[in-house]
């Protein structure tokens, strides 16, 4: 008849090589919001003529202001990021190859964009709004 304690010994053994090989396991998850929520504007701004002092009161102030030769546009952007990142790390592996972590990795970008173009005077001359794109709209607007 054995004795239990020796039993004991070996599932405790066998569970430090376990974790000796495995090493540790890590879930990093993100989430990201840069700038004020962008409500979609509307219909009337281009059917009348809407001026600086309306966008800016009901928007507030724009994430970015472009000069466009004579006219300039404002722009509102709201960018959420989310991102997950699983990393199993190997110690033992660690000792003989140079990076034995394995990794997932999931990213999600959206973009909430209002653009408003203005004449010299102050006047709105264009628009456009997207949201939830996975491509900021500042950057394809002049595309």
């Amino acid at each position: 008849m054995g004795c239990p304690f020796n039993s004991i010994i070996r599932a405790a053994a066998a569970l430090l090589i376990a974790i000796a090989l495995l090493g540790c396991v890590s879930l990093r998850i993100e989430k990201v919001q840069q700038g004020a929520d962008v409500l979609p504007p509307t219909v009337e701004f281009l059917q009348k003529k809407t001026l600086l002092a309306e966008i800016l009161s009901g928007y507030g102030a724009p994430t970015d202001i472009v000069d466009m030769n004579g006219e300039f546009a404002l722009h509102y952007r709201r960018a959420l990021y989310r991102g997950m990142k699983v990393s199993v790390g190997v110690p033992l592996k660690s000792a003989l190859l140079p990076n034995p972590s394995m990794e997932a990795t999931g990213n999600l970008s959206r973009y909430d964009t209002a653009v408003f173009i203005f004449t010299a005077d102050g006047v709105l001359k264009d628009m456009k709004y997207e949201k939830g794109t996975s491509r900021s709209l500042w950057e394809d607007y002049w595309k």
